[in-house]
């Protein structure tokens, strides 16, 4: 039963408009990632939801293999029979737990009449297997681990229509599930619903409101509100709120019914009219935050997440008796939370999974296939990379270039001569090699800059069309990790791929003020020559020319924008005066 190819796939259905959040896909063969891609990189649409189809179709030119090569394709989300037992029966629990009747959110539940997940033609050959949500975010992470055993603990918004997560043992390459947790309850929908209050999009802002709550100040009388809207209870391992089971059976279903959820096709639509909507309904919420600053409220709601989900965490713990903890599901990606599971005492280690949201779903279902259904042995590896997406050789670029009658320069060193260019104060987007998966940019998709100067958050961000409130994330050589961040532990496996913040030093904050957050943390990559070579030979130069051991680097794109997939979009960007210089490879083009 080995060597076969696994295909992930998460989408809904290649005969059916029904969309999922962020789709994609993935090859894995023998446990070993091959390939991993998502369909926004190719829609331009974020977090895109449909069936990913050109993601499919350019996966296989990716991996070298053709798709009647593929033996089983791992979908994750169950089958909708199977949804459809699990709402009712978590619609029946919060009923009898909170008071709480779900009749407008059953009925747009039970209203879905897609029921069959079809594969496109050239696919039909292939083993289908259905991988539970929270099951395959949790082989995600545990998969990817370095550990033999591990505690798995996986939170969302909702998974499969009725859960927010679930927690199991990872031993010897098995899952073994104790709790579902209550959709209906969800930590991940608080902070979504308080996302929205706050003016943002939830799905797409949870981000700028973890970077606003730093400016914000504590206050009794929100922390008692929000104490009382979502809370932890140890006895049941499980979250519980009433007031979030009463909001996705009012606003959210009707949000739904407008068309605003991504299985109903949501992902196109005019933001501006959509937050002036949000304004108006802002009463439909019944929390009494009239009077209270943003800031206040973002620090407050921050606040609440930390504690249940610690909670949570020693909790799990405890029962597992494990330290070493991997995470993965949308709530993970919030950084602040992540440091402070890292500084529990009952936690030796964590590992988060990079594409912690529903894009690593794919690359979930089909690790858990593998060791499953497959039953190959299981030795722990953790992930080294995520550049498992498409790439570009020098031909192509140059074909490019002169047919957009595009000057360019060759540079003898283009790593020395981007550091130098950095030094300058120039503005490199970075585009080499394999694209990444996943919503982080970890060099090969980057925009690239000094981090000495704090102005950059603004000037930059202007550029670049964004709103936001945490700085720039630092690229940090390994060597120099331990004289910047408190506390750092060469065994910190997070902090490779960008998933966590850390405390930093007084020489941090003095070499790279333009990357340090208002409560002294920053967001680094640490990077290893064995990770990326040319990235850290950047890294390494700009620091033989300066002194400072890291730049910053942000993802390449423009807002609400995916990151850049090909040489024409990274053109395109440059065109736009967002950045002074694109680097393509080997090939160094200049703003005119």
């Amino acid at each position: 039963m080995k060597n076969k190819y696994i295909l992930g796939i998460h989408g809904f259905s290649s005969k059916s408009k029904r969309e999922m959040h962020n789709s994609g896909v993935c090859i894995v063969k023998n446990g070993e990632i091959i390939a991993a891609v998502d369909e926004e990189r190719y829609t331009r649409n974020k977090n895109e939801g449909r069936f990913p189809v050109d993601a499919l179709s350019d996966v296989f030119k990716i991996g070298g293999i053709k798709a009647s090569e593929i033996d089983i394709v791992a979908m994750p989300d169950k089958s909708p029979l199977w949804q459809f037992k699990a709402v009712t029966k978590y619609a029946m629990r919060t009923y009898f737990e909170s008071g709480v009747f779900l009749n407008n959110y059953l009925k747009e539940t039970y209203r879905l009449t897609d029921l069959k997940r079809c594969l496109p033609d050239n696919l039909k050959h292939a083993k289908k297997v259905y991988v539970e949500h929270h099951v395959a975010h949790a082989s995600s992470a545990y998969h990817t681990s370095p550990w033999k055993c591990a505690t798995i603990i996986t939170i969302d918004g909702m998974g499969d229509f009725s859960m927010s997560g679930i927690t199991a043992i990872g031993d010897s390459g098995k899952i073994k599930v104790l709790k579902r947790l209550n959709g209906f309850y969800s930590p991940g929908l608080f902070y979504m619903i308080i996302t929205e209050i706050l003016g943002f999009i939830s799905g797409r802002h949870e981000g700028k409101v973890t970077g606003l709550a730093a400016y914000g100040k504590p206050n009794k009388k929100l922390e008692s509100i929000f104490e009382e809207f979502i809370e932890y209870d140890t006895k049941k391992s499980d979250f519980f709120s009433k007031h979030v089971a009463f909001e996705i059976n009012d606003y959210i279903s009707k949000k739904w019914q407008n068309g605003f959820n991504s299985n109903t096709g949501g992902n196109s639509f005019n933001e501006a009219a959509y937050l002036a909507q949000k304004e108006k309904q802002l009463l439909s919420f019944r929390l009494p935050l009239k009077g209270f600053s943003k800031e206040d409220i973002a620090y407050a709601v921050q606040k609440r997440l930390e504690d249940v989900v610690l909670q949570h965490i020693c909790n799990t713990v405890k029962q597992t008796k494990i330290k070493n903890v991997v995470l993965a599901g949308g709530v993970f990606a919030n950084v602040k939370l992540n440091q402070k599971i890292q500084e529990l005492d009952c936690v030796d280690n964590v590992f988060v999974f990079p594409a912690m949201n529903d894009s690593g779903l794919s690359v979930g279902a089909a690790l858990y296939t593998e060791y499953y259904t497959l039953k190959t042995d299981f030795h722990p590896k953790k992930l080294e990379t995520v550049n498992l997406g498409k790439k570009y050789t020098n031909k192509e670029i140059r074909l490019i270039l002169e047919e957009e009658n595009i000057d360019y320069k060759l540079p003898e060193n283009i790593e020395k001569e981007i550091a130098k260019l950095i030094s300058k104060g120039k503005i490199i987007a970075h585009f080499n090699g394999r694209m990444e998966y996943g919503p982080r940019s970890l060099g090969n998709r980057s925009i690239l800059a000094a981090p000495t100067n704090k102005d950059i958050n603004t000037s930059l961000n202007k550029r670049l069309n964004r709103t936001e409130f945490m700085p720039f994330a630092p690229a940090v050589l390994e060597e120099h990790a331990k004289d910047m961040y408190e506390k750092w532990d060469v065994n910190n496996v997070t902090a490779q791929f960008m998933t966590m913040t850390f405390k930093v030093t007084e020489k941090h904050k003095r070499l790279a003020p333009a990357t340090v957050h208002i409560d002294d943390t920053a967001r680094p990559q640490v990077v290893r020559y064995a990770d990326n070579s040319r990235f850290y030979n950047i890294i390494k130069n700009y620091y033989e020319l300066t002194g400072i051991p890291m730049v910053i680097n942000t993802s390449f794109n423009i807002h609400e924008e995916p990151i850049v997939n090909t040489p024409k979009e990274a053109l395109k960007i440059l065109k736009q005066n967002s950045i002074d210089v694109l680097v393509l490879n080997d090939f160094l083009i200049l703003r005119k």
